[in-house]
């Protein structure tokens, strides 16, 4: 049976200022998008893709911050948004018990990234869950392997990995650019190729 793991990333309501704002703020940035692959291994490919925009309940608009770095929109949302209840119920379906890894570079080591914004969410729409998927950060990994090969990358986000590794013509079928979730997990899955990601951990 071939091995399989899930690459994912969300984008979040966030406003200017965001990154140093108290984390009790924080933890009310409403989940916009989940995108995700599902990845074969040894050889990376891509066996299923997942891409959902989410409509906030708690957030009435976007602020004009998050419009420009991301693209997404109200209209958008209102066009193709799921509730968060709804788009995560069926991105558990999508990822079912396979390992999910997203990246959080400044996170601490062994964090789970992405996952604990899932959390936030979940919290904040007062739904338990007693099966939580298994989240993980690839950062860790990323970190480790520039480390060994001598490459010399102190900090990146997750749509910065292909430009970083000079493989942004890799993306550009896509149509889409950084801080689109599913830009950025093709921008991850394209750093793992390019690093030799062999074995899950």
């Amino acid at each position: 049976m071939t091995e399989q793991f899930i690459i994912f990333d969300t984008e979040y309501a966030s406003w200017k200022g965001f990154l140093t704002a108290p984390e009790a703020e924080k933890k009310k940035a409403e989940i916009v998008q989940i995108a995700a692959v599902k990845v074969n291994l040894p050889d990376l490919s891509v066996a299923e893709k997942f891409n959902l925009y989410v409509k906030p309940h708690f957030t009435p608009r976007l602020t004009e911050y998050f419009i420009n770095l991301t693209g997404i929109t109200d209209a958008l949302l209102e066009q193709e948004g799921l509730p968060f209840p709804e788009a995560y119920r069926h991105f558990k379906q999508f990822a079912g018990s396979l390992p999910c890894y997203s990246h959080g570079w400044s996170s601490a080591s062994g964090s789970t990234a992405d996952g604990i914004v899932i959390g936030y969410n979940l919290e904040m729409f007062g739904i338990a869950d007693d099966s939580p998927l298994d989240y993980r950060n690839i950062a860790d990994w990323f970190k480790q392997t520039y480390a060994q090969k001598n490459i010399p990358i102190e900090c990146q986000a997750s749509g910065q990995i292909a430009k970083l590794l000079g493989l942004e013509a890799q993306l550009k079928e896509l149509g889409l650019d950084e801080h689109n979730a599913f830009y950025d997990v093709h921008s991850i899955l394209a750093g793992l190729r390019f690093l030799g990601f062999k074995q899950l951990f």
